[in-house]
């Protein structure tokens, strides 16, 4: 914009010399011509210096006082759309301020409004770069292991040397998106016998029932688990269209004759386990049979927990197109069971190393912390 020649105050000193003098010899002292004085009278009339002066003051407050109640809608109609979001952490409010700045807020303005310094504006978070290498870990994993969570993931990750707290396994867990789909909630039931005679040592009380499933070509599975209810170790898991007392009798000498014989036997009152032929074998080899109440499934918890985890990881993970491809399968999944899956009420041992540890105990009298 062109600057003009003459400021407003000189103007109206030259109007005042108008009135004294002839017009023609005012516009020649001032280098301007007569239509410019004309014209200037017509804007100033009779105005005085003074006067100007406090209507140029007048028009400045009023340009400053329109300016600060744009500020303030401008202000009332951000902090409006930033209050529909949830706005907790720093980072978010410093999101939000540079938000604000973006929208005509200025810096300081906008810091003010949302409790954060102005030195963080122009702060690149750099937590993201840092755990980048934790996040492809745990997604690999994922991947392997999909129906496990944060917290079991985390002692893959202690074992592969990347040692993380557990919230912030948590933490990182939740923000790279993959947390496991939650399972049906089902109603718990409470006793004050939930289990009777709970066992104290290995090899002292082992609970067996059974898991049903089907093959894509048509073929149904019966599967026969049993397990270690103080180590949790599967002990084995049998594969068959049908299976009845004289196999689970032939599954049981095997077992034996591997790790020697329990105290107890848990199950259910299933026909299989109330066979005469198993209740005879049970008196020879001097076993006590303990069946749970009818209708009472958590007094034999420890093998329908396991019963769940085998199915929520193994059957509902695969599809066998055979009963030879299922036996195969599934004995893979029970070595990683043993061996390599950590259980929670284990400390996140696995039953192997749990094992190992106990007998270690028992050697050297000292329990070894892991």
């Amino acid at each position: 914009m062109k600057r003009a020649r003459f400021s407003d105050e000189q103007i109206v000193r030259i109007l005042q010399e108008a009135d004294r003098s002839p017009i023609a010899e005012v516009a020649k002292r001032h280098g301007v011509s007569e239509p410019s004085i004309y014209s200037w009278r017509k804007k100033f009339g009779d105005l005085g210096t003074d006067e100007l002066k406090r209507l140029k003051q007048l028009e400045q407050e009023n340009g400053r006082l329109k300016k600060i109640l744009a500020e303030r809608d401008l202000e009332i109609e951000v902090m409006k759309e930033i209050g529909r979001k949830k706005v907790v952490s720093v980072q978010d409010r410093l999101e939000q301020a540079r938000y604000a700045v973006g929208r005509g807020i200025s810096q300081r303005r906008a810091c003010t409004l949302l409790s954060v310094a102005r030195s963080g504006l122009d702060y690149q978070c750099k937590m993201a770069v840092k755990d980048q290498p934790v996040v492809a870990a745990m997604r690999q994993y994922s991947e392997q292991y999909p129906r496990y969570g944060a917290r079991r993931i985390r002692i893959f990750l202690r074992r592969d040397g990347l040692v993380l707290g557990r919230d912030r396994a948590a933490r990182i867990w939740a923000g790279a998106g993959l947390q496991v789909p939650a399972k049906r909630t089902r109603k718990r039931y409470h006793s004050q016998n939930r289990q009777p005679h709970v066992a104290t040592g290995p090899n002292e009380v082992w609970a067996y029932d059974f898991v049903f499933d089907a093959c894509a070509n048509g073929q149904k599975l019966k599967c026969l688990t049993l397990i270690d209810e103080f180590t949790k170790e599967s002990l084995r898991i049998d594969v068959a269209g049908s299976i009845k007392g004289k196999r689970v009798v032939q599954v049981l000498e095997e077992v034996i004759a591997q790790r020697g014989c329990p105290k107890v036997l848990r199950s259910d009152n299933g026909p299989e386990f109330v066979s005469t032929v198993l209740l005879e074998w049970a008196v020879e080899r001097g076993l006590r049979n303990l069946h749970i109440e009818p209708g009472k499934p958590w007094q034999n918890g420890t093998n329908e927990s396991f019963n769940g985890k085998f199915r929520d990881e193994c059957l509902a993970m695969n599809w066998f197109h055979s009963r030879a491809h299922a036996k195969v399968v599934i004995e893979v999944w029970r070595k990683h069971y043993n061996l390599i899956r950590p259980h929670s009420s284990l400390d996140y041992q696995t039953p192997s190393e749990f094992v190992a540890g106990w007998q270690e105990e028992l050697t050297t009298g000292a329990r070894v912390s892991r």
